[in-house]
Order: C-alpha cells, then sequence, then structure tokens
C-alpha cells in the first residue's frame, strides 16, 4: 500500500511539473494567435519576433528583434498585463511592413 501511495504521489507531482512547464508556451500560442487574428493570411515563427529562431530562455537566446520590441512596448502602452492582443499587432503593423 506504501509503494502504490508513492507512486501516486510522484505521478501527481510529475504531472504538476508538467503543467507549470506548459504554461509559457501557451502565453507565445496566446499571442501568435493574435497575430493570426490581426492578419489572417500572415504566417509567424518565433523568429518574426525573436534573434533566435527557437529562443530559450535558460540558455540567455530569448531576446527580442526590433520588431518584438515594438510590439513588447506597445502592448505595454495598451493593457496593464502587457499581453499583445489583435490591436497591439495591428498598431505596431506586419513583420514585412516593419522591416522596410
Amino acid at each position: 500500500m506504501k509503494k502504490f501511495i508513492s507512486v501516486f504521489v510522484l505521478l501527481v507531482f510529475a504531472v504538476g511539473m508538467f503543467l507549470v512547464g506548459a504554461a509559457p508556451a501557451q502565453a507565445n500560442i496566446k499571442m501568435m494567435k493574435a497575430y493570426k487574428e490581426a492578419y489572417p493570411d500572415a504566417k509567424i515563427k518565433c523568429i518574426s519576433c525573436h534573434v533566435v529562431a527557437m529562443p530559450k530562455k535558460d540558455d540567455g537566446q530569448h531576446d527580442m528583434n526590433d520588431y518584438g520590441k515594438a510590439v513588447v512596448d506597445a502592448a505595454a502602452k495598451d493593457n496593464a498585463d502587457k499581453v499583445p492582443t489583435a490591436d497591439t499587432f495591428k498598431k505596431v503593423g506586419t513583420i514585412e511592413q516593419f522591416k522596410k
């Protein structure tokens, strides 16, 4: 019985850690969906806003490029939670427009 409880506690802990680790990725997906809401035909990737194509926070590669910085600044002005919305992306413009 003790072994069953130990395994159960370990399983609950593992699932909890998985959910905690998955939360930041969902915020990025929400941002990508907001961009797609503003520009439905656009194709967006991580490199659209970040310096590195597949940024990893732990490696210090989470730096934003100029477009990403503009979106973050606009989101900070737009709302208290600083999360970019479709309106934020519309104010900044598309990635292609920003590069010109």
